[in-house]
Protein backbone atom coordinates (compact mmCIF):
# COMPACT_ATOMS: atom_id res chain seq x y z
CA UNK A 1 0.00 0.00 0.00
CA UNK A 2 2.79 2.44 0.93
CA UNK A 3 4.59 1.76 -2.35
CA UNK A 4 1.53 2.75 -4.37
CA UNK A 5 1.18 5.91 -2.22
CA UNK A 6 4.84 6.75 -2.81
CA UNK A 7 4.41 6.36 -6.57
CA UNK A 8 1.27 8.50 -6.52
CA UNK A 9 2.90 11.31 -4.53
CA UNK A 10 6.10 11.17 -6.57
CA UNK A 11 4.12 11.52 -9.78
CA UNK A 12 2.25 14.46 -8.22
CA UNK A 13 5.39 16.23 -6.98
CA UNK A 14 8.06 15.23 -9.53
CA UNK A 15 8.01 18.57 -11.38
CA UNK A 16 8.26 20.47 -8.09
CA UNK A 17 11.11 18.21 -6.93
CA UNK A 18 13.01 18.80 -10.18
CA UNK A 19 12.45 22.55 -9.97
CA UNK A 20 13.65 22.77 -6.36
CA UNK A 21 16.82 20.79 -7.11
CA UNK A 22 17.66 23.01 -10.08
CA UNK A 23 16.87 26.20 -8.14
CA UNK A 24 18.85 25.43 -4.97
CA UNK A 25 21.81 23.75 -6.68
CA UNK A 26 21.83 26.48 -9.32
CA UNK A 27 21.99 29.34 -6.80
CA UNK A 28 24.82 27.66 -4.88
CA UNK A 29 26.73 26.78 -8.04
CA UNK A 30 26.51 30.32 -9.40
CA UNK A 31 27.46 31.84 -6.02
CA UNK A 32 30.42 29.50 -5.58
CA UNK A 33 31.76 29.91 -9.11
CA UNK A 34 31.26 33.68 -9.06
CA UNK A 35 33.05 34.05 -5.72
CA UNK A 36 36.01 31.86 -6.66
CA UNK A 37 36.44 33.36 -10.15
CA UNK A 38 36.21 36.88 -8.71
CA UNK A 39 38.86 36.05 -6.09
CA UNK A 40 41.21 34.54 -8.69
CA UNK A 41 40.77 37.60 -10.90
CA UNK A 42 41.60 39.95 -8.02
CA UNK A 43 44.56 37.79 -6.96
CA UNK A 44 45.95 38.11 -10.47
CA UNK A 45 45.38 41.88 -10.33
CA UNK A 46 47.19 42.29 -6.97
CA UNK A 47 50.15 40.37 -8.42
CA UNK A 48 50.50 42.91 -11.25
CA UNK A 49 52.46 46.14 -11.53
CA UNK A 50 49.20 48.02 -12.10
CA UNK A 51 48.06 47.21 -8.55
CA UNK A 52 51.27 48.69 -7.09
CA UNK A 53 50.86 51.86 -9.13
CA UNK A 54 47.20 52.27 -8.09
CA UNK A 55 48.18 51.73 -4.45
CA UNK A 56 50.81 54.45 -4.63
CA UNK A 57 48.27 56.78 -6.24
CA UNK A 58 45.78 56.14 -3.39
CA UNK A 59 48.52 56.96 -0.87
CA UNK A 60 49.11 60.30 -2.58
CA UNK A 61 45.37 61.01 -2.81
CA UNK A 62 44.98 60.41 0.95
CA UNK A 63 46.53 63.83 1.66
CA UNK A 64 43.47 65.48 0.08
CA UNK A 65 41.01 64.05 2.65
CA UNK A 66 40.74 65.60 6.11
CA UNK A 67 39.13 62.56 7.77
CA UNK A 68 41.90 60.15 6.75
CA UNK A 69 45.45 59.57 7.96
CA UNK A 70 47.89 61.18 5.59
CA UNK A 71 49.88 58.80 3.46
CA UNK A 72 47.78 55.76 4.44
CA UNK A 73 44.76 53.81 3.13
CA UNK A 74 41.75 52.90 5.25
CA UNK A 75 41.27 49.15 5.82
CA UNK A 76 38.48 48.72 8.38
CA UNK A 77 37.15 49.90 11.74
CA UNK A 78 38.42 47.76 14.62
CA UNK A 79 35.58 47.06 17.06
CA UNK A 80 37.84 45.94 19.92
CA UNK A 81 40.27 48.86 19.74
CA UNK A 82 37.47 51.23 18.68
CA UNK A 83 39.41 53.06 16.00
CA UNK A 84 40.01 52.89 12.27
CA UNK A 85 42.86 50.79 10.89
CA UNK A 86 45.01 52.33 8.14
CA UNK A 87 48.05 51.04 6.28
CA UNK A 88 50.77 52.23 3.92
CA UNK A 89 52.04 48.70 3.26
CA UNK A 90 50.98 47.13 -0.02
CA UNK A 91 51.26 43.52 1.20
CA UNK A 92 49.00 44.28 4.19
CA UNK A 93 46.46 45.93 1.89
CA UNK A 94 46.67 42.99 -0.52
CA UNK A 95 46.23 40.35 2.20
CA UNK A 96 43.24 42.16 3.70
CA UNK A 97 41.60 42.64 0.30
CA UNK A 98 42.01 38.98 -0.66
CA UNK A 99 41.04 37.43 2.70
CA UNK A 100 37.57 35.91 2.38
CA UNK A 101 36.51 35.52 6.01
CA UNK A 102 37.61 38.74 7.69
CA UNK A 103 38.26 39.05 11.40
CA UNK A 104 35.46 39.43 13.96
CA UNK A 105 37.01 42.79 14.86
CA UNK A 106 36.10 44.09 11.39
CA UNK A 107 33.07 46.37 11.76
CA UNK A 108 31.93 45.69 8.20
CA UNK A 109 31.77 41.94 8.86
CA UNK A 110 29.88 42.44 12.14
CA UNK A 111 27.37 44.82 10.57
CA UNK A 112 26.54 42.89 7.42
CA UNK A 113 27.55 39.32 8.38
CA UNK A 114 29.04 39.15 4.90
CA UNK A 115 32.47 38.58 3.41
CA UNK A 116 34.31 39.47 0.22
CA UNK A 117 33.80 36.83 -2.49
CA UNK A 118 31.30 34.92 -0.35
CA UNK A 119 27.54 35.20 -0.03
CA UNK A 120 25.14 32.34 0.65
CA UNK A 121 22.07 34.41 -0.30
CA UNK A 122 20.39 33.51 2.98
CA UNK A 123 17.41 35.83 2.45
CA UNK A 124 16.64 34.27 -0.94
CA UNK A 125 16.80 30.77 0.51
CA UNK A 126 14.73 31.88 3.50
CA UNK A 127 11.97 33.09 1.17
CA UNK A 128 12.13 29.86 -0.88
CA UNK A 129 11.95 27.58 2.17
CA UNK A 130 9.12 29.53 3.82
CA UNK A 131 7.01 29.72 0.64
CA UNK A 132 7.49 26.01 -0.14
CA UNK A 133 6.73 25.17 3.49
CA UNK A 134 3.47 27.11 3.55
CA UNK A 135 2.32 25.73 0.20
CA UNK A 136 3.21 22.10 1.07
CA UNK A 137 -0.14 21.57 2.78
CA UNK A 138 -2.00 24.76 1.85
CA UNK A 139 -2.34 23.80 -1.83
CA UNK A 140 -3.27 20.14 -1.39
CA UNK A 141 -5.66 20.80 1.49
CA UNK A 142 -7.63 23.09 -0.78
CA UNK A 143 -7.57 20.87 -3.88
CA UNK A 144 -9.36 17.80 -5.18
CA UNK A 145 -6.08 15.88 -4.88
CA UNK A 146 -6.27 15.99 -1.11
CA UNK A 147 -9.95 15.04 -1.19
CA UNK A 148 -8.93 12.00 -3.24
CA UNK A 149 -6.24 11.06 -0.72
CA UNK A 150 -8.51 11.53 2.29
CA UNK A 151 -11.19 9.27 0.81
CA UNK A 152 -8.71 6.59 -0.26
CA UNK A 153 -7.38 3.53 1.56
CA UNK A 154 -4.16 5.30 2.54
CA UNK A 155 -3.48 6.26 6.13
CA UNK A 156 -3.33 9.99 6.76
CA UNK A 157 -0.15 9.59 8.79
CA UNK A 158 1.52 7.96 5.77
CA UNK A 159 0.33 10.77 3.49
CA UNK A 160 1.69 13.32 5.96
CA UNK A 161 5.17 11.81 6.25
CA UNK A 162 5.56 11.08 2.54
CA UNK A 163 4.86 14.73 1.76
CA UNK A 164 7.83 15.63 3.93
CA UNK A 165 9.81 12.73 2.48
CA UNK A 166 9.57 14.11 -1.05
CA UNK A 167 9.45 17.89 -0.61
CA UNK A 168 11.25 18.34 2.71
CA UNK A 169 13.76 15.65 1.80
CA UNK A 170 14.47 17.32 -1.54
CA UNK A 171 14.99 20.73 0.06
CA UNK A 172 17.16 19.55 2.93
CA UNK A 173 19.29 17.07 0.96
CA UNK A 174 19.89 19.42 -1.98
CA UNK A 175 20.81 22.26 0.37
CA UNK A 176 23.13 20.01 2.40
CA UNK A 177 24.95 18.65 -0.66
CA UNK A 178 25.21 22.14 -2.19
CA UNK A 179 26.72 23.54 1.02
CA UNK A 180 29.19 20.65 1.27
CA UNK A 181 30.33 21.01 -2.36
CA UNK A 182 30.66 24.78 -1.92
CA UNK A 183 32.89 24.29 1.14
CA UNK A 184 35.09 21.80 -0.73
CA UNK A 185 35.35 24.09 -3.76
CA UNK A 186 36.49 27.07 -1.67
CA UNK A 187 39.06 24.98 0.20
CA UNK A 188 40.38 23.46 -3.03
CA UNK A 189 40.61 26.60 -5.19
CA UNK A 190 41.49 29.23 -2.54
CA UNK A 191 44.80 29.06 -0.62
CA UNK A 192 44.19 28.45 3.09
CA UNK A 193 46.12 31.59 4.03
CA UNK A 194 43.37 33.66 2.43
CA UNK A 195 40.41 31.76 3.90
CA UNK A 196 40.96 32.67 7.59
CA UNK A 197 38.55 29.94 8.69
CA UNK A 198 39.18 26.35 9.80
CA UNK A 199 37.39 23.42 8.21
CA UNK A 200 35.66 22.78 11.55
CA UNK A 201 34.38 26.37 11.76
CA UNK A 202 33.27 26.28 8.15
CA UNK A 203 31.45 22.95 8.49
CA UNK A 204 29.78 23.73 11.84
CA UNK A 205 28.54 27.19 10.88
CA UNK A 206 27.34 25.90 7.51
CA UNK A 207 25.47 23.08 9.25
CA UNK A 208 23.87 25.57 11.67
CA UNK A 209 22.60 27.56 8.69
CA UNK A 210 21.22 24.35 7.19
CA UNK A 211 19.41 23.50 10.43
CA UNK A 212 17.99 27.03 10.57
CA UNK A 213 16.48 26.88 7.09
CA UNK A 214 15.14 23.32 7.47
CA UNK A 215 13.56 24.22 10.82
CA UNK A 216 11.92 27.32 9.34
CA UNK A 217 10.58 25.18 6.48
CA UNK A 218 8.93 22.81 8.99
CA UNK A 219 7.48 25.69 11.01
CA UNK A 220 6.14 27.28 7.81
CA UNK A 221 4.59 23.99 6.69
CA UNK A 222 2.75 23.81 10.02
CA UNK A 223 1.34 27.25 9.28
CA UNK A 224 0.20 26.04 5.86
CA UNK A 225 -1.36 22.98 7.48
CA UNK A 226 -3.64 24.93 9.83
CA UNK A 227 -4.66 27.68 7.37
CA UNK A 228 -7.95 26.88 5.66
CA UNK A 229 -8.75 30.04 3.68
CA UNK A 230 -6.70 31.07 0.66
CA UNK A 231 -7.45 34.80 0.86
CA UNK A 232 -6.80 35.27 4.56
CA UNK A 233 -3.88 32.83 4.48
CA UNK A 234 -2.03 34.68 1.73
CA UNK A 235 -2.94 38.04 3.27
CA UNK A 236 -1.59 36.95 6.67
CA UNK A 237 1.64 35.72 5.07
CA UNK A 238 2.12 39.04 3.23
CA UNK A 239 1.41 41.04 6.40
CA UNK A 240 4.06 39.08 8.29
CA UNK A 241 6.51 39.44 5.42
CA UNK A 242 6.21 43.23 5.36
CA UNK A 243 6.05 43.74 9.14
CA UNK A 244 8.59 41.22 10.39
CA UNK A 245 11.47 43.71 10.19
CA UNK A 246 9.48 46.12 12.35
CA UNK A 247 8.76 43.28 14.78
CA UNK A 248 12.51 42.61 15.04
CA UNK A 249 13.18 46.33 15.49
CA UNK A 250 10.87 46.42 18.48
CA UNK A 251 12.35 43.21 19.93
CA UNK A 252 15.71 44.95 19.58
CA UNK A 253 14.26 48.08 21.21
CA UNK A 254 12.92 46.05 24.14
CA UNK A 255 16.31 44.38 24.56
CA UNK A 256 18.12 47.72 24.58
CA UNK A 257 15.62 49.28 26.99
CA UNK A 258 16.19 46.67 29.67
CA UNK A 259 19.95 46.39 29.14
CA UNK A 260 20.97 50.08 28.85
CA UNK A 261 20.27 53.17 30.90
CA UNK A 262 19.70 55.36 27.85
CA UNK A 263 18.08 54.20 24.65
CA UNK A 264 16.68 55.73 21.48
CA UNK A 265 14.25 54.20 19.05
CA UNK A 266 16.22 52.93 16.06
CA UNK A 267 15.49 52.45 12.37
CA UNK A 268 17.82 49.49 11.90
CA UNK A 269 18.11 46.22 13.77
CA UNK A 270 21.35 46.08 15.77
CA UNK A 271 23.61 43.07 15.32
CA UNK A 272 23.79 42.54 19.09
CA UNK A 273 20.20 41.46 19.62
CA UNK A 274 20.13 39.34 16.47
CA UNK A 275 23.35 37.61 17.47
CA UNK A 276 21.72 36.84 20.81
CA UNK A 277 18.35 35.59 19.56
CA UNK A 278 19.06 34.11 16.11
CA UNK A 279 21.38 31.35 14.89
CA UNK A 280 24.00 32.12 12.26
CA UNK A 281 22.66 32.82 8.80
CA UNK A 282 25.64 31.58 6.79
CA UNK A 283 29.21 30.31 7.02
CA UNK A 284 31.00 32.55 9.50
CA UNK A 285 33.89 32.74 11.96
CA UNK A 286 31.49 34.16 14.53
CA UNK A 287 30.60 31.78 17.38
CA UNK A 288 27.45 29.72 16.86
CA UNK A 289 24.47 30.63 19.03
CA UNK A 290 23.63 27.14 20.25
CA UNK A 291 20.72 28.06 22.55
CA UNK A 292 18.52 29.79 19.92
CA UNK A 293 19.50 27.11 17.41
CA UNK A 294 18.42 24.40 19.85
CA UNK A 295 15.12 26.22 20.55
CA UNK A 296 14.45 26.59 16.81
CA UNK A 297 15.20 22.93 16.04
CA UNK A 298 13.23 21.70 19.07
CA UNK A 299 10.23 23.85 18.05
CA UNK A 300 10.39 22.45 14.52
CA UNK A 301 10.50 18.85 15.75
CA UNK A 302 7.65 19.54 18.16
CA UNK A 303 5.31 20.99 15.52
CA UNK A 304 6.37 18.21 13.12
CA UNK A 305 4.81 15.56 15.37
CA UNK A 306 1.93 17.80 16.48
CA UNK A 307 1.22 18.40 12.80
CA UNK A 308 0.79 14.68 12.20
CA UNK A 309 -1.85 14.45 14.93
CA UNK A 310 -3.68 17.47 13.56
CA UNK A 311 -3.46 16.18 9.98
CA UNK A 312 -5.20 12.97 11.04
CA UNK A 313 -8.09 15.00 12.50
CA UNK A 314 -8.58 17.58 9.77
CA UNK A 315 -12.08 17.83 8.36
CA UNK A 316 -12.44 19.01 4.78
CA UNK A 317 -15.66 20.73 5.86
CA UNK A 318 -13.56 23.37 7.67
CA UNK A 319 -11.58 24.34 4.57
CA UNK A 320 -13.32 27.70 4.30
CA UNK A 321 -12.18 28.84 7.75
CA UNK A 322 -9.06 30.92 8.29
CA UNK A 323 -7.84 28.27 10.74
CA UNK A 324 -8.83 24.76 9.70
CA UNK A 325 -8.39 23.38 13.25
CA UNK A 326 -11.18 24.91 15.40
CA UNK A 327 -9.47 24.09 18.73
CA UNK A 328 -6.44 26.19 17.77
CA UNK A 329 -8.34 29.40 17.08
CA UNK A 330 -7.96 30.95 20.54
CA UNK A 331 -4.25 30.10 20.64
CA UNK A 332 -3.77 31.66 17.20
CA UNK A 333 -5.73 34.72 18.35
CA UNK A 334 -3.36 35.23 21.29
CA UNK A 335 -0.37 34.93 18.96
CA UNK A 336 -1.90 37.46 16.54
CA UNK A 337 -2.51 39.94 19.36
CA UNK A 338 1.00 39.43 20.77
CA UNK A 339 2.66 39.88 17.37
CA UNK A 340 0.50 42.88 16.51
CA UNK A 341 1.09 44.68 19.80
CA UNK A 342 4.85 44.11 19.68
CA UNK A 343 4.96 45.26 16.06
CA UNK A 344 2.77 48.35 16.29
CA UNK A 345 2.81 49.45 19.94
CA UNK A 346 5.98 48.29 21.71
CA UNK A 347 7.96 51.36 20.66
CA UNK A 348 5.25 53.76 21.81
CA UNK A 349 4.82 51.91 25.12
CA UNK A 350 8.55 51.89 25.92
CA UNK A 351 9.10 55.53 24.93
CA UNK A 352 6.14 56.51 27.14
CA UNK A 353 6.84 54.26 30.13
CA UNK A 354 10.65 54.56 30.11
CA UNK A 355 11.29 57.97 28.48
CA UNK A 356 14.72 59.60 28.30
CA UNK A 357 12.98 62.86 29.14
CA UNK A 358 9.81 63.17 31.19
CA UNK A 359 6.69 63.48 29.03
CA UNK A 360 3.89 65.86 29.88
CA UNK A 361 0.59 64.33 30.99
CA UNK A 362 -1.23 65.04 27.72
CA UNK A 363 1.47 63.23 25.70
CA UNK A 364 1.25 60.23 28.00
CA UNK A 365 -2.54 60.11 27.66
CA UNK A 366 -2.33 60.34 23.85
CA UNK A 367 0.28 57.56 23.64
CA UNK A 368 -1.58 55.19 25.96
CA UNK A 369 -4.79 55.91 24.05
CA UNK A 370 -3.04 54.94 20.81
CA UNK A 371 -1.91 51.68 22.41
CA UNK A 372 -5.43 50.95 23.66
CA UNK A 373 -7.05 51.54 20.27
CA UNK A 374 -4.34 49.47 18.55
CA UNK A 375 -5.23 46.58 20.85
CA UNK A 376 -8.96 47.01 20.13
CA UNK A 377 -8.37 47.05 16.36
CA UNK A 378 -6.14 43.96 16.43
CA UNK A 379 -8.58 42.15 18.72
CA UNK A 380 -11.59 42.78 16.47
CA UNK A 381 -9.63 41.88 13.34
CA UNK A 382 -8.70 38.55 14.94
CA UNK A 383 -12.31 38.01 16.03
CA UNK A 384 -13.51 38.61 12.49
CA UNK A 385 -11.02 36.45 10.60
CA UNK A 386 -11.05 33.61 13.15
CA UNK A 387 -14.65 33.55 14.37
CA UNK A 388 -16.44 35.66 11.74
CA UNK A 389 -17.57 38.03 14.49
CA UNK A 390 -18.18 41.68 13.68
CA UNK A 391 -18.07 44.53 16.19
CA UNK A 392 -21.51 45.65 17.39
CA UNK A 393 -21.26 49.07 15.73
CA UNK A 394 -20.60 47.42 12.33
CA UNK A 395 -23.64 45.19 12.76
CA UNK A 396 -25.82 48.22 13.50
CA UNK A 397 -24.85 49.90 10.25
CA UNK A 398 -25.16 46.59 8.35
CA UNK A 399 -21.48 46.30 7.42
Amino acid sequence: MNQSLKRLLFHHYKKIITGLIILIAGIYSIQTMTGIISWQKDYKYFSSEKAHLNFEKQLKDSYEFEDQEKGKIFLFYDLKKEHAIYTDDFDTFKDYSLTIFNSNEDANQQKFNAYPYYNEHFIQFLIIFIIVGILLFLIDLKSNFNTLLFTSKYKRSSIYWYKYYYIGGTLSLTLFVSKALSILAYRFFIPHDYLNISLKQQAFSSFSGWLTLVSLFILSSFLGLIIGDWLFGIAATLVMFFTFNRFLLNIDFISQTFSNTQVEETSTVSSTVLNNVLPLQQVSIQPINYLPLFILVFSALLVLFIGQRLFERISLEDRGSFIIIPKLKRVIQLLIIFYGMITFSAGTFLMTTFPNEQLILSEQIINYTKIFFTFIIIYYISEFILFDKKPIFLKKINL
